[in-house]
């Protein structure tokens, strides 16, 4: 069965070196880098900025240079902050994550977390001969239910014979882990080509590829004819918010519980990210034969691949009864001690407007829900609070998440 797994998206959160601070764009260039920068940052950093690489493609990008840093009273970043992301085009190099490692390791960055890593399975034919676009059509017919993440967004056209499905996705945008499964072909072909996937899905002197020609997108055949195969994806976006990863050993996954950090080395080869795949297919596209008034966990399941050996499990998941926690970090403190004393309206106001970025980006719902950082988050509390009362107008989409948090903490005193 042909298949291709890969990295579609690596970003990292990191620490430059502070003896070599800042690492800025003309830091780059002095060192022999060509960097395309960008005039304008992001709301969180002042820059913005792509390493080119000797045949001037964009290598990975970095920003940096937080507003809210440590070196200004109330800042809650240090100023060494950073996220570096991989280019999509590094991603689909033949070592991606050695290609962030050297970078890092080189310029003495400091990794904290993975702040997103998608992992990737393109194919034609599911393991056992199901055609995909069959399998999405006949689901959104309710012939199969899902397990886990039964929140839908769908995709496709309506036409007089029917609705024809490309894309779907599984789970809330926010949380720690998303699925989709979508037509990459079709995607490449009528909105982004990007011809380095292509190329990706060539087989080589062991094995035949998704395709054999990437110019014209076809396969050969057995039999010799040509055809243009549909390669459809299935991907998994994993969170910062994924702190720790239960590896289950044995055929039993409530033995042998080893707890292991989620770190780059999950994910430094072709093996590792097969497995990774497996174990998250496992329980995040697991899907089950719909039969009436039958419970859904007793209905049989609906059999798409066929992983061997399978004797380790992966599952990505926080730890709330293995993660001690955390004493307050002083930089909420001085924020506390500082913010009405020695900040204008405007500075609270842009502080708070980063922690409501890291509400969105960082997962802080969903890290609540462990019990952990408690004092933290009563101090982000009132920030949220004293933001949403420097406000005339509702603040949008946020106010709905920032009033969920803080009504999880309507029993302390304010």
């Amino acid at each position: 069965m042909f298949r291709h797994v890969n990295i579609d998206w690596l970003e990292v959160y990191a620490i430059e070196d502070p003896r070599q601070y800042p690492c800025d764009a003309e830091y780059y260039r002095q060192h022999g880098w060509m960097v395309r920068e960008r005039e304008y940052g992001t709301r969180v950093y002042k820059e913005m900025f792509t390493l080119l690489d000797a045949h001037d493609e964009p290598l990975l990008e970095i920003r940096r240079a937080p507003y809210s840093n440590l070196g200004r009273d109330g800042g809650i970043f240090p100023v060494e902050s950073c996220h570096i992301r991989l280019h999509n085009r590094t991603c689909y190099a033949a070592a991606p994550v050695a290609i962030l490692r050297d970078f890092m390791a080189r310029y003495g960055y400091t990794l904290v977390k993975i702040y997103r890593i998608d992992i990737c399975l393109d194919f034609e034919k599911f393991d056992f001969g199901d055609d995909p676009g069959l399998f999405v059509e006949r689901f959104m017919r309710g012939r199969y239910a899902k397990v886990n993440q039964t929140e839908i967004a769908a995709h496709g056209v309506d036409q007089w014979n029917g609705r024809l499905w490309n894309s779907l996705s599984w789970g809330k945008p926010k949380s720690m882990i998303s699925t989709k499964m979508y037509c990459k072909s079709m995607e490449l072909e009528k909105v982004h080509d990007k011809p380095y996937i292509w190329l990706s899905w060539m087989g080589d002197a062991a094995h035949r590829g998704l395709i054999d020609d990437p110019i014209n997108h076809t396969k050969r055949r057995d039999d010799g004819t040509i055809y243009k195969p549909v390669i459809w994806r299935i991907e998994f976006s994993i969170k910062s918010s994924a702190k720790r990863v239960f590896v289950m050993e044995g055929k039993s996954r409530k033995s042998n519980v080893i707890v292991m950090p989620h770190t780059l080395d999950m994910y430094d080869s072709k093996m590792k990210l097969l497995t990774m795949f497996a174990s998250l297919q496992t329980h995040y596209f697991h899907f089950k034969h719909y039969e009436e008034e039958k419970r859904k966990d007793r209905c049989k399941d609906k059999q798409l691949f066929r992983f061997e050996p399978s004797d380790t499990f992966y599952k990505i998941d926080r730890l709330a009864s293995h993660t001690a926690k955390s004493k307050p970090a002083e930089r909420f403190l001085t924020i506390l001690r500082n913010y009405r004393l020695t900040h204008t309206g405007d500075e609270v106001r842009q502080a708070c407007d980063v922690l409501i970025d890291v509400i969105e980006k960082e997962m802080t719902t969903e890290m609540l829900a462990n019990g952990t950082a408690r004092e933290e988050i009563m101090i982000l509390r009132r920030l949220i609070a004293e933001r949403i009362g420097h406000h005339d107008k509702p603040i949008g989409k946020q106010t709905e998440e920032i009033k969920n948090i803080i009504s999880l903490f309507d029993d302390q005193p304010f």
